[in-house]
C-alpha cells in the first residue's frame, strides 16, 4: 500500500497516457473502416480524425505530464493548451457540421448530435477560460 501511494501520480499520469492510446487506436479503426472508395478517390468519416487529433493531443499532455513529474516542471501550460486545443476542436468542428447540414436543408433531428456535442466544447471552452482566470487571481494574490 505504501508503495502504491508513493506512485499514485505517475499512475495517474500514465492512465491518461494509456486512454489517449486507446483513443487513438479507437479513432484509427473507425477511420479505417470507414472509408468509401468511388471513382476519383475515397470518402471517410471526419468525425474519426478530430477523435485522433483529440487523443493526439492528450497523448502529449499525458507524456509531458510524466516528464514533468519525474523533472518537478509545472504542468499549467500545458493542461490550459492540451485542454483548450481539445475544447476547440470538440466545439468548433461539430458546431460546423450542424450549420453546413442546416445550410443545405437537411434535417435537423439528423444532425442535432452536433449541436449537442459544440454546445459541450463551448462550456468546455468557458470552464477553462474562468478556471485560468482564477488561478491567475489567485497567484496574484500570493
Amino acid at each position: 500500500m505504501k508503495h502504491l501511494k508513493k506512485n499514485s501520480e505517475f499512475i495517474k499520469r500514465s492512465l491518461i497516457i494509456l486512454f489517449a492510446i486507446i483513443l487513438i487506436a479507437i479513432s484509427i479503426t473507425l477511420f479505417s473502416l470507414s472509408i468509401e472508395p468511388y471513382e476519383g478517390g475515397f470518402d471517410a468519416d471526419m468525425d474519426s480524425v478530430v477523435l485522433m487529433f483529440c487523443g493526439l493531443a492528450l497523448l502529449i499532455y499525458g507524456s509531458y505530464s510524466v516528464y514533468a513529474l519525474k523533472r518537478n516542471k509545472p504542468l499549467q501550460v500545458a493542461y490550459y493548451g492540451t485542454f483548450g486545443a481539445i475544447s476547440v476542436l470538440i466545439s468548433f468542428y461539430p458546431l460546423g457540421v450542424f450549420f453546413k447540414a442546416i445550410a443545405k436543408n437537411k434535417p435537423f433531428i439528423e444532425n442535432q448530435e452536433y449541436l449537442y456535442v459544440g454546445i459541450l466544447g463551448l462550456v468546455m471552452i468557458a470552464y477553462l477560460v474562468f478556471s485560468y482566470i482564477s488561478e491567475q487571481k489567485k497567484d496574484a494574490q500570493a
